[in-house]
């Protein structure tokens, strides 16, 4: 009887840590397609206010930790939203130069 006792225990252990993988891996999904949306819309954003000002920059020419910064001093001057921004550097962040 202490056997049948354990064996439910453990086997209601493990099918609530099923359940709990399996939600994260949706969730993961979610936003890993959330991630590659936000991506898209930054680069269309990235194009499409830019370059009214000066050549498009390959995003692989700077580094992670120097987009920000860059961005930043272009938001003033473009007018872009803390949104917009934000898209953007998820762009060019994700494409950027990878550090050594």
């Amino acid at each position: 009887m202490n056997t049948k006792r354990i064996f439910t225990f453990v086997a209601g252990i493990l099918l609530s840590c099923a359940g709990t993988i399996l939600a994260s891996t949706q969730n993961d999904s979610i936003i890993n397609k959330m991630h590659a949306d936000s991506v898209k819309t930054g680069k269309t954003l990235y194009a499409n206010n830019c370059v009214r000002c000066h050549k498009l920059k390959d995003p692989v020419k700077y580094t992670r930790a120097q987009w920000p910064g860059l961005v930043n001093e272009m938001q003033k001057r473009s007018k872009i939203t803390d949104e917009q921004k934000a898209l953007i550097l998820s762009y060019l962040m994700t494409e950027a130069k990878k550090e050594k």
